[in-house]
């Protein structure tokens, strides 16, 4: 499936973590959304309950780390953060949902890169994790990822600098 990554993790809830090392090879102005590195969902498609994480591309926040919740489709807009990511480095990216607070941390920085309010309250069965992609199959990642874990809570800003080496 065009290099996803799928996991299945029961119970996951609305709390829960996603840490992971991404290095991007896509040009930022190559297409609409540069790519997809995280996204929970149904197996391709996408609903109003999934929460998909990535960096812009040409008319979207370009080089910018985006989250989007639910079905883009629907006029949902992503939110971006301010720092470009650059081509060809690692960073460190913590997905980090607590209900309806999100908060995306970059390189270890205890002040989020993006916090937003999102709508939880996922249905039962929702247990389909990607990495590599988003769940519809859409501007899937170009690039490297490593180090992915998934924690069934969310981290705290200090255990998040615990996980980026200084």
């Amino acid at each position: 499936a065009g290099g996803r990554l799928q996991a299945r993790i029961a119970d996951l809830g609305d709390k829960y973590t996603v840490s992971l090392w991404c290095w991007n090879g896509m040009p930022v102005d190559g297409r609409e959304v540069t790519g997809w590195m995280f996204s929970r969902g149904h197996d391709n498609g996408l609903g109003p309950d999934g929460d998909h994480v990535g960096i812009g591309g040409k008319t979207n926040n370009p080089g910018r780390l985006i989250f989007l919740h639910g079905d883009d489709s629907e006029g949902a807009k992503p939110v971006a953060g301010g720092t470009e990511i650059q081509r060809w480095n690692w960073y460190h990216v913590v997905f980090v949902r607590d209900q309806e607070r999100v908060r995306i941390h970059l390189n270890g920085n205890r002040q989020p890169e993006i916090e937003t309010e999102s709508p939880a309250g996922f249905p039962v069965g929702f247990d389909r994790l990607f990495f590599g992609g988003r769940s519809d199959n859409e501007s899937n990642w170009e690039g490297r990822l490593d180090e992915i874990a998934v924690f069934d809570r969310a981290l705290s800003p200090d255990e998040i600098g615990v996980l980026f080496p200084n």
